[in-house]
């Protein structure tokens, strides 16, 4: 009769199936780690564009910021030069308008009437002096008002007096002084020229 050893065949069948175990399982840890080396790799990767955007993005904005500063400092010296050139002009205004008040002054004033007295005083001003009679004073304070240096001329005293045995009216004038008149004002103080009707009107 012939006996047949059965247990060696399952021992091996078995020993067979752990063996494919291990390698499933082998395999299966090898994918996993396939796949969280290849998720590393691209997390890498990604974080290396990131940074060199990163870097891309602050160097603008540095470029930027540097052009800002320069458009800051370019703005200014522009003011600073516009504020120099205002000051250049009121100087120079300044020292014009004085010698174009005194020539009003003098051209306002008739024949008969002398100044003896000119007092200014933030932009307040007050002439005294002696005329021949009242017309003439008249006279003097509204040619005075015609300028565009004078505004808002008024008489203050007007009070008789003797004078080398003359009869003079001594008197006292207010004003406002412009040394720098408006274009407005200049307008109204310009000669105005004669109308048809009058240069018709003459012989």
């Amino acid at each position: 009769m012939i006996r047949i050893n059965l247990l060696s065949t399952r021992e091996i069948e078995a020993e067979l199936g752990r063996r494919q175990d291990i390698v499933v399982a082998v395999l299966g840890i090898g994918g996993v780690l396939a796949v969280c080396v290849a998720v590393l790799l691209y997390q890498v990767f990604r974080t290396t564009m990131l940074q060199r955007e990163l870097s891309g993005l602050r160097a603008e904005i540095a470029s930027i910021e540097d052009s800002a500063k320069e458009v800051a400092q370019l703005q200014a010296t522009i003011a600073s030069l516009k504020q120099k050139v205002g000051v250049i002009e009121s100087l120079s205004k300044k020292k014009v308008g004085p010698v174009r008040v005194m020539e009003s002054l003098s051209a306002s004033a008739p024949e008969r009437l002398w100044v003896t007295e000119f007092k200014e005083n933030s932009g307040n001003l007050t002439l005294n002096g002696m005329a021949v009679d009242n017309q003439t004073v008249a006279d003097f304070m509204k040619a005075l008002q015609g300028t565009q240096y004078f505004r808002d001329v008024e008489l203050v005293e007007a009070a008789q007096m003797q004078q080398d045995k003359l009869a003079l009216k001594k008197f006292a004038v207010r004003s406002r002084l412009l040394y720098q008149p408006q274009p407005e004002q200049q307008a109204k103080a310009a000669p105005q020229p004669a109308s048809a009707d009058a240069k018709a009107a003459k012989p």
